[in-house]
Formats: C-alpha cells, structure tokens, sequence
C-alpha cells in the first residue's frame, strides 16, 4: 500500500510539472507564431489549469498525510502483528471417558435463553482494557463467565440423564 501511494505523490508531482511546461508552451512559443491575447481563450485557459492543480494537489496531500501517518504508526509500535501458529494434535487421552456404558460429558442450560448445550463457544472479549478468554453461549452469544469473573451468572451444569429430550 505505501508502494502505490508513494507512485500516485510522485506521478501527481510529474503531471504538475507537465502542465507548467504546457503553460509556457502557450505563454512564451505560441506569442512566437503570431498568437494573440484575449480574455475569451485566456480566462477559461486560466480556470482549467487551475482546476487540473487542484485536481491534483488535493489526493496527492491526502495521499502525502495517509503515508505520514502510516510511518508514524509503524515507527511508533500501534500496528498489529499478525503470528501464525500451527495447532497441536489433541492427545488420545483427552477423549470423553466413558461411565457405566455412557459418556461422561455435562450439559450447559445458559440463564438467558434458558437452552442447553455441550460445550460452549470460546471467544476473545476485546470490550475491557485487557483481552480475556470467555465462554459464550451458542445459541444467544451470552456470556458465562470466564476464569478472572467472580460474579458470573449462575450457569447449571446437568448431567445428560437429567434432561429429557
């Protein structure tokens, strides 16, 4: 990105720089073949230079102060970095174990919406200072709690014979 508008600052300058070559072509060279002055080509003449300056001056300024800014930022640290990190393989261990011919899973009821699930959404909560792992319900995206949170809601954990489908 800091390519492609650094190219638009330096090829504004150089079309700037053309027009003010055009405009001594018609100001110095054309006075030479006989051209003769007159407000009804100058003025226009005149309004569209200036508009093609100003066509030009006002991106390559934003342009100029979108890449300052981006420098700055940079060389004052606030830009994310983005690490990737290649996941471990879930030990053998780690499957539900099974009890008397069942599993040992639990179910959530979540106290909004009052529905229940096996595993709860975890997500990054960005709304304080600090980011936090929290658990969230799937179907309402409620938050249950996390391990820093002493006064969640009350989140019943049921074993599965409890709830009859």
């Amino acid at each position: 990105m800091r390519i492609v508008i650094l190219v638009w600052i330096v090829s504004a300058v150089f079309v700037a720089f053309l027009v003010s070559k055009l405009n001594g072509i018609v100001h110095g060279d054309l006075y030479n073949y006989n051209l003769q002055f007159s407000y009804g080509w100058a003025l226009p003449y005149w309004s569209f230079e200036r508009f093609i300056y100003v066509g030009l001056a006002v991106p390559a300024a934003l342009s100029a102060v979108a890449l300052a800014l981006d420098f700055w930022r940079s060389a004052k640290g606030n830009v994310p970095e983005v690490k990737y990190v290649k996941s471990k393989p879930v030990a053998e261990s780690v499957k539900p174990q099974m009890i008397n011919g069942r599993d040992n899973s639990m179910l959530i009821s979540c106290p909004k919406c009052h529905k229940v699930f096996g595993k709860p959404l975890s997500m990054l909560d960005f709304s304080a200072g600090k980011t936090r792992l929290v658990n969230v319900c799937p179907y309402c995206n409620h938050v249950l709690g996390d391990a820093e949170d002493k006064d969640s809601d009350d989140v019943r954990v049921a074993d599965r014979e409890e709830v009859v489908h």
